[in-house]
């Protein structure tokens, strides 16, 4: 082999794995944030049906999650997003617990906002590459 044949192939192995860990990091981010997503809506319907205990119990599994999720999403993505969820999600639990319809339905969305925005902004499009 001589030596333009190996750097091809170092060059195509790197570009093989740059590109695949690329992908897996995005599904992971998809699928976490599908994750809490679920929580988020779930404690929506709650706060419709004015159930209010049982939106707390959505919001506790949304924090369980999170504190799972937040460790791996803090080596990939912005931690100014990260800051955003955590407010977004202590305004949603006093919201809550102080039983305010509009503005839990309000902040439970800005939530849900910010956790699907993160798979969006960090995929592979057009908008994001230019």
């Amino acid at each position: 082999m001589n030596s333009n044949t190996k750097i091809i192939i170092l060059v195509s192995v790197l570009l093989i794995t740059v590109v695949l860990s690329g992908s897996l990091t995005l599904y992971y981010l998809d699928k976490s944030a599908g994750v809490l997503e679920l929580s988020i809506v779930s404690a929506g319907k709650s706060v419709t049906d004015k159930q209010w205990t049982s939106a707390e119990k959505q919001l506790e599994e949304f924090s369980r999650n999170w504190k799972n999720t937040k460790y791996f999403w803090a080596m990939l993505v912005d931690h100014f997003e990260i800051d955003n969820i955590e407010d977004s999600y202590n305004k949603t639990k006093m919201y809550v617990e102080s039983e305010d319809y509009s503005s839990s339905l309000a902040e439970l969305e800005t939530l849900r906002h910010y956790i699907r925005h993160i798979p969006e902004k960090e995929g592979f499009t057009f908008e994001n590459i230019f």
